[in-house]
């Protein structure tokens, strides 16, 4: 039982010293290279881009709705003529 807890502990602390070391260097990388703050910086523009084409397609969608009711007055307003 004693052997089992200390080799528990011993892959418990191996693990925590090997994922301290990895977050370590990748966490140095990414400082020097900068890596972090370009993938951030595209992430934005790809997200401000998508918003834009998202924003577009409302205003065009909105253009088309204003086309569309003017086109059911006036079809309307045909109807009411011929029905006098």
């Amino acid at each position: 039982m004693v052997l089992g807890m200390i080799l528990y502990e011993g892959v418990d602390l191996a693990y925590n010293i090997v994922r301290l070391g990895y977050n370590s260097v990748t966490g140095v990388y990414s400082w020097y290279y900068q890596t972090e703050a370009q993938v951030q910086e595209e992430k934005r523009e790809r997200e401000d881009q998508e918003e834009q084409e998202k924003h577009d397609e409302a205003h065009q969608m909105i253009k088309e709705l204003k086309l569309l009711n003017e086109r059911i007055k006036e079809l309307e307003d045909t109807l009411v003529k011929n029905q006098k």
